[in-house]
């Protein structure tokens, strides 16, 4: 059973292409289970995609805070359920719980503020307000939103002692139907320049697979600053922003290639992953060692 007053807004199975070295659904897709069901979630509320384009008013999301609890396997069932949790003038916060029906439990928690370009229609936020539940304590931040990111440029991202870990082009297939990058593949790409920073971190990914050793994240806030479109060139920065005997923070910054402007930035916390027994290792005091010697300051 999902929580009091959350109604279902997504439901799938996780298929093979979505997992990933540690045989288990990627970061990105929680994402984009989150995406589809807010905008079912709007629809429930009156303001599905068909309703804003005849009210001409267009929304997106402004950030995404979510929480890896359990893992999904391949052919695992997966459903959505769904609140808004904070209405305002122009935003709404949803609340979304991510379930995995055949084994009971809660797998993960969206926390996403979407935010609409005009106030809302009267009676779309009559709607939400009467719908809004409280925020489970267990879907509030834990280790995340305690960084002030700055809106970097591109050109001082190195400066602050950022690497490059990802310098992709966007495509259309990427992006939503309004031509715009979609947040999944944001998500995607810190995943895909995690390996990057690793190595740069001193952990060689590629004996790490050898002994079955991964890398899990927890938690991630995500701060979409500034919409990307199909074709835009994108630069991925990321570096180290604090650490303790078994747990990394990540930062990424995903930037706007041509203009250097900061496009979205991330807070992320992983640690490294036994896959053998499916449990968090601790690193060694070398490793300790050398990753204070990489640490960033902004």
């Amino acid at each position: 059973m999902s929580s009091p007053g959350l109604i279902p807004t997504f439901s799938t199975a996780v298929n093979t292409w979505q997992c990933d070295e540690n045989d288990h659904l990627n970061v990105q897709f929680y994402t984009e289970f989150g995406h589809e069901a807010s905008a079912h979630l709007l629809a429930s509320l009156g303001f599905g995609p068909r309703a804003q384009r005849a009210a001409g008013i267009a929304t997106r999301a402004a950030d995404d805070h979510v929480r890896y609890l359990r893992e999904f396997r391949v052919v695992e069932p997966v459903e959505v359920h769904s609140a808004p949790v904070e209405v305002g003038d122009r935003h709404i916060v949803a609340y979304h719980e991510v379930r995995n029906p055949a084994g009971g439990h809660v797998a993960a928690t969206i926390r996403r503020r979407i935010a609409a370009a005009e106030p809302w229609p009267a009676e779309v936020r009559a709607r939400a307000e009467a719908a809004a539940v409280e925020l489970p304590a267990a879907a509030r931040p834990r280790s995340v939103g305690k960084l002030d990111l700055p809106d970097l440029a591109l050109a001082d991202a190195a400066k602050a002692g950022l690497i490059e870990v990802g310098r992709t082009q966007i495509t259309p297939d990427e992006c939503d139907e309004n031509g715009e990058f979609l947040p999944r593949h944001q998500f995607g790409r810190y995943s895909d320049g995690a390996p990057v920073l690793w190595n740069h971190l001193g952990f060689d990914r590629a004996a790490m697979q050898d002994r079955q050793e991964g890398s899990v994240v927890v938690e991630m806030l995500n701060r979409y600053r500034r919409p990307l479109r199909a074709g835009d060139l994108v630069v991925t920065m990321s570096g180290l922003a604090a650490f303790s005997d078994k747990v990394l923070t990540f930062t990424h910054f995903l930037f706007e290639a041509e203009s250097g402007t900061l496009a979205s930035s991330a807070e992320a916390v992983g640690m490294k992953f036994d896959q053998k027994v499916r449990k968090i290792m601790t690193f060694s005091a070398e490793d300790r060692t050398r990753l204070a010697a990489r640490q960033i300051r902004f």
